[in-house]
Order: C-alpha cells, then sequence, then structure tokens
C-alpha cells in the first residue's frame, strides 16, 4: 500500500518519511552496536579459530604469520574458517531486520526491498563496471601520496584468490553476493532511508556513505568506496530499491575478483604506466555519465521512488513490474 499523505486514515506508523518517521536516531544508534558486535565477535571467533588451527601441529604461528592472517590472508585457512567467515558476513544485517520485526514494521518498505524494470538492471551493470575502472584509477592517484603498505596489499590480494572450489563457494561468494546484499541492505536501506528522512536527501545519502566507507577499514580506498556509495545511494533513493545498488556492488566486487584471479599481470591495454589508460578511462567517465543519466531519467518517467522533502513518493514503488 503506498502512503497518502492526505489520507487521515493512515497512521503515523505508516508514515515513511518527514516528522513522524518511525525510527529514532537512538534506535540506529542500537542497530550500529548489535552490527558492530556481531563484526566484532565474528573477527575474535574467526582469529581464535585460526589460531587453533595454525597451532594445530603444536609450534605456535609465527608474528609473520599471524599479521598475513590479521591482513586478510585467510587462503591458507580451511573451508569451514571461510564458511564462518561468510556466515559472519550475512549475519551483519540480522539486528536492522530483527528490530523491524520487532517493531511491526515493514521489512520491504524501510529495507527498500522494491522491484525494478530490466533495463534498469542492465543499466546497473553498465555503472557498476565503469565506477570500477574510474575507482581504480582514483586509488592509483592516491597511492602516489599515501602508499599502501606491503603487508596490507598483500594481505588484500591472498584475499581475493580464488585456488579451489572451497574458496569459490565461501570467499567469492561472501564478496561477490552475500557482502552486496547485506551491506545494500544496512547501509543503502536501513541507514540512509532514516537519515534521508531525517537531514534530507543529500546529507541522507553522504552521511550513509560516509559509514559505508567507515565500515571498510580502509583509508587508501575512502575516495572510491564515497565515490560508489554516493552513486548507489543516490540510484536507492531514486528507486526507492535497493536491487540497482546491489547489482552495481555486486558487479564491481565481481570484476576485481575476475580480474585477480584470471589476469596475472595486468593488461598493456588497461593501463599506461602506473594509471589506466586514458582510452579506458575517459570512455568510462563518459559511459558512467550516460548510464546514470538514462537510469534516472527512466526511474522518474517510470514515476518510481525518489521522495520529496513532504513525503511524498514515486506513484509505482510497490506495484510489482
Amino acid at each position: 500500500m503506498m502512503f497518502d499523505q492526505n489520507d487521515p486514515n493512515q497512521s503515523n506508523q505508516e508514515k515513511p518519511y518527514g516528522l513522524h518517521y518511525p525510527i529514532s536516531g537512538m534506535d540506529v544508534i542500537r542497530v550500529i552496536a548489535a552490527t558492530l558486535l556481531i563484526l566484532f565477535a565474528g573477527f575474535v571467533v574467526v582469529s581464535i579459530v585460526g589460531y587453533m588451527y595454525m597451532a594445530a601441529d603444536g609450534t605456535p604461528p609465527t608474528e609473520e604469520e599471524l599479521t598475513t592472517m590479521a591482513e586478510g590472508g585467510l587462503a591458507s585457512l580451511p573451508f569451514g574458517l571461510k564458511a564462518l567467515a561468510m556466515v559472519v558476513q550475512a549475519l551483519l544485517v540480522v539486528p536492522a531486520v530483527y528490530f523491524l520485526r520487532k517493531r511491526d514494521l515493514s521489512i520491504r518498505t524501510y529495507l527498500r526491498i522494491h522491484p525494478v524494470p530490466t533495463n534498469l538492471w542492465m543499466l546497473s551493470i553498465g555503472v557498476g563496471v565503469t565506477i570500477g575502472i574510474i575507482g581504480d584509477e582514483i586509488s592509483r592517484i592516491v597511492n602516489m601520496f599515501l602508499p599502501m603498505p606491503e603487508d596490507m596489499l598483500l594481505g588484500i590480494e591472498q584475499l581475493v584468490q580464488l585456488n579451489s572450489v572451497g574458496d569459490v563457494l565461501t570467499m567469492g561468494l561472501t564478496v561477490a553476493l552475500i557482502a552486496p546484499i547485506g551491506e545494500e541492505l544496512l547501509f543503502r536501506g536501513f541507514f540512509q532511508r532514516y537519515f534521508e528522512a531525517k537531514r534530507g536527501v543529500t546529507s541522507g545519502v553522504l552521511t550513509a556513505s560516509a559509514i559505508f566507507a567507515a565500515y571498510h577499514f580502509n583509508v587508501y580506498w575512502l575516495i572510491p568506496i564515497l565515490l560508489m556509495a554516493t552513486v548507489m545511494g543516490a540510484m536507492a533513493w531514486r528507486t526507492e530499491s535497493i536491487l540497482p545498488s546491489i547489482v552495481v556492488h555486486a558487479t564491481n566486487n565481481t570484476a576485481s575478483l575476475v580480474a585477480a584471479n584470471l589476469m596475472t599481470d595486468e593488461p598493456s591495454w588497461y593501463s599506461m604506466g602506473d594509471h589506466v589508460s586514458p582510452l579506458i578511462l575517459l570512455p568510462a567517465i563518459i559511459l558512467l555519465v550516460l548510464f546514470l543519466r538514462s537510469f534516472f531519467r527512466q526511474a522518474e518517467r517510470l514515476g518510481l521512488g525518489g521522495h520529496g522533502p513532504h513525503g511524498d513518493v514515486g506513484t509505482r514503488v510497490n506495484e510489482v513490474i
């Protein structure tokens, strides 16, 4: 059912935006705290189990081995431990879902689980590919002034290496699918929707994007993460759906996985010195602008999402498309 701000029969609990938004700042803080607790508990459990596994032969792991594992070197650990890391990632959205159910609030509405047309899915794939290329170049520029430590870089490279079917079913599935779904439900759904209602669209998108960037605990990738998060936030707002942002997120992560595992050496056509080739970068920028322009125009024409300051929303937000 769509909310009609002029309908006196609809309760304040049903009003999705404005002063009567049924989620408070303290509620958001509680969800953030519970989410961080799950993340911390998962890290502790994985670390303890990983230490026990590495010391199974009776010899304590060396400092170098522990450092490698802490920085992402899960590649050497058993299938069960990688599966545990996958489960922890999937559990991050549980506090938000539990809160909504406890308050008897619509999970579909407050996590933005609404359908979008197929053509918007296809445009989202294009956005995911092009923004990944642009983000890569931004990372290279940042690296010129703030180089990532070699051991941290090595840990990340080990994390995304898929050396077995088990790796694909755990780390690969986590990076390419589970993380994009869970993080978009949480950040572009629960958090961003609250901040939009309380602070306005622009501030809401930027605030949720900043929290998303901080969650990744990587200052070296801060700018490209913020860029992608802001774009995904605008797409989620425009359609009142996290599905396009999930597609962008999953496409970007999958492309990174494929490149890391199939390209041992960077192809000559892609780079020029230490930067992305202008023959790749410039078309990516132009295509990103065109994809986003088409995405927003089509979403507006279909009347999807894009609520205004008075709580009005698109006319087809809850329709099955």
